[in-house]
């Protein structure tokens, strides 16, 4: 009968188990840390440019319709699950995913793209910063006017040019100055990717300027990163505002917004307008890159993190939503004072950034100068949080993955130095003449597209069938609680609804499918070899991973059995076999995540003093 006693009361070692697990693991200091770090981290530079010109495309108001579809068929399920997970484990990475041993690689996979998007978004923030500077000069704007470094094929404005200042040329020969700027004064773009060139002097010092911010914000750890967010997450709504404000009251802003919303249902049958929602969810949100399970492995145990994730997918979606206003009514304005189609004028990608939108504010006859400087504070401040994080969730998942070398006083520092050091020296090959054609490289083929598809989808299938979407519901509702409609919400989605949408979308995103090219100029295949390579690393870390774990477990029947087979599973906290002493006789036990040992025989009453081996 004691040793049955002492099974029973095994329910209540359970809680324990979480503090024991954090010991030495840092957690958020305040309720809303995590919440603010989500904003912070995924609400950014692709909610201002990417949504409103996707919106456009794709039948304006109609647009919504595929895009709410993949929000909460795959977007919430999956951002909960990510979160849910590494708030479980209280781990990230591929320790995360011990959750069910074959499928580390995911967290494997994790880290490839984590050190890519480290890597390359970073130059986004740069280019910025430059753009930053140059509207701090007491001169005019310099995206406004036609310098000599320029060429002769410089006009002000190319929709009013004469005959005389043709000159007996094209008008397709000429540029403005907004995107001569962007391409021969920040980019100093070179014909081809063979034709490098050298290191930009003012691109260097801005990607260094960039790290040195993202270094100091980071650097005292998690609890300082989790209140600088707080800064860096409301200063872009409070900038945006004001530019959405003033560009409501320019002559023509309602053509714009009209633009930006009149629905087009016809386009609701192209899968194009699907493939375009829901890999905007997929990359507004985050999801698939490993970021989310590291922030939710800083939440405490019976954290709500639930909430958090629909707050945030709220704050997301509206911040996309009300940016589009932003951008379209001021590009109505600029289709008014040129007289021109507003399909003219609107661009796609970095070009809306960093061509269309400087051009339509220079355009602003009081105060250009300053409304400038606010769209590049504001779009500085939504891609610095973005990169804090990233940064931040890279450094974790590498001590988490090997913490073993990772044991010295300060060791945190230690790697974000290295990490930091040797992210800006490979960043410098973006600072180059080429530079924007590798850059465009790793954005396509390393954390989109295809590659996240995969990685989401594999998570889904993880979860729902290999460890079991009701296990991992139980251990959630250990955590926090979970309402009976919300349970059978999630459970649909993970075993239904987000595999089939990713199916669906990797489906027409190959048949879809088109080589990357940049303006007018193709990549070379070599490039592309490049570029798959990079994709494959990220994929064939899954399986590969289950292979390893397969191969390292084939000498221990019960160690194959757990990794591969699901009724031999138990619960994540308790994977390993722990063993109690009672009345001095070993029993063995599946409840462990740690190996356990009693310091002596337990008694029948009193506290049990259990201590890790």
């Amino acid at each position: 009968m004691t040793m049955t006693k002492k099974e029973k009361s095994l329910d209540n070692v359970a809680p324990e188990i979480a503090t024991i697990d954090r010991e030495g693991r840092e957690t958020w200091s305040g309720k809303f840390d995590c919440l603010m770090t989500l904003i912070g981290f995924s609400v950014g530079l692709g909610n201002i440019w990417r949504f409103p010109y996707l919106c456009f495309k794709n039948g304006g108001g109609v647009f919504l319709i595929p895009y709410c579809i993949a929000l909460f068929g795959v977007g919430v399920p999956l951002l909960f699950l990510q979160i849910a997970l590494g708030q479980f484990m209280s781990r990230s990475g591929p320790d995360a995913w011990n959750l069910y041993p074959l499928s580390k690689g995911l967290g494997v996979a994790s880290i490839f793209i984590q050190s890519y998007v480290s890597l390359y978004y970073i130059v986004i923030i740069a280019w910025i910063i430059y753009y930053f500077y140059s509207t701090l000069t007491l001169e005019a704007l310099p995206w406004t006017t036609c310098l000599e470094s320029y060429g002769k094929f410089c006009h002000n404005d190319t929709f009013k040019m004469s005959s005389e200042d043709l000159n007996g040329s094209s008008p397709a020969d000429f540029k403005e100055p907004a995107e001569l700027f962007w391409t021969k004064g920040v980019l100093g773009l070179s014909e081809s990717m063979e034709s490098i060139g050298g290191v930009q002097l003012h691109m260097a010092l801005s990607l260094l300027v960039a790290w040195i911010i993202v270094y100091v914000c980071i650097i005292r750890g998690i609890k300082w990163t989790g209140k600088i967010v707080w800064f860096t997450g409301l200063v872009p709504y409070a900038m945006l505002l004001i530019l959405l404000i003033r560009a409501l009251t320019l002559e023509g802003a309602m053509t714009g917004v009209k633009f930006y919303l009149q629905p087009d249902f016809s386009k609701l049958w192209q899968g194009s307008v699907w493939l375009d929602a829901g890999t905007q969810i997929l990359f507004s949100m985050a999801l698939g890159e490993g970021t989310l399970p590291t922030l939710g492995s800083y939440n405490k145990f019976h954290h709500n993190s639930l909430r958090d994730s629909f707050m945030y997918s709220i704050v997301n979606c509206m911040t996309s939503f009300i940016g589009g206003f932003c951008i379209f009514a001021t590009l109505g304005y600029m289709a008014h004072e040129r007289n021109i189609p507003i399909t003219e004028v609107t661009e796609k990608g970095p070009g809306l950034t960093f061509i269309a939108y400087p051009k339509a504010l220079s355009l602003i006859p009081y105060g250009s100068k300053v409304l400038s400087a606010l769209f590049f504070f504001m779009m500085l401040f939504l891609g610095l949080d973005s990169e804090f994080v990233a940064v931040e969730g890279l450094t974790c998942q590498i001590m988490d993955a090997v913490p073993k070398l990772f044991r010295f006083r300060f060791s945190r520092q230690v790697l974000l130095t290295f990490v930091s050091i040797l992210c800006y020296s490979i960043g410098l090959i973006f600072t180059t003449n080429a530079g924007m054609y590798f850059f465009q490289i790793l954005d396509f083929y390393s954390a989109s597209g295809f590659v996240v598809l995969f990685l989401c989808f594999s998570q889904a299938i993880t979860i729902a069938y290999l460890y079991g979407g009701k296990r991992f519901m139980n251990d959630i509702e250990s955590m926090m609680h979970i309402g009976k409609v919300m349970k059978l919400y999630l459970l649909f989605c993970w075993y239904v609804a987000t595999p089939v949408i990713c199916v669906f979308i990797t489906v027409i995103y190959w048949l879809k499918f088109s080589p990357l090219k940049y303006a007018d100029y193709t990549y070379p295949l070599w490039s592309s070899i490049i570029g798959w390579t990079i994709a494959l690393s990220s994929c064939l870390a899954v399986p590969v991973t289950a292979l390893y774990q397969v191969y390292i477990s084939r000498s221990d029947l019960t160690l194959l059995k757990t990794a591969v087979l699901k009724e031999h599973q138990v619960h994540p906290k308790t994977e390993m076999p722990f063993r109690i002493m009672t009345s001095g006789v070993e029993a063995n036990t599946t409840f462990g995540a740690i190996d356990f040992t009693a310091e002596e025989p337990l008694p029948k009453k009193g506290t049990w003093h259990i201590s890790a081996v």
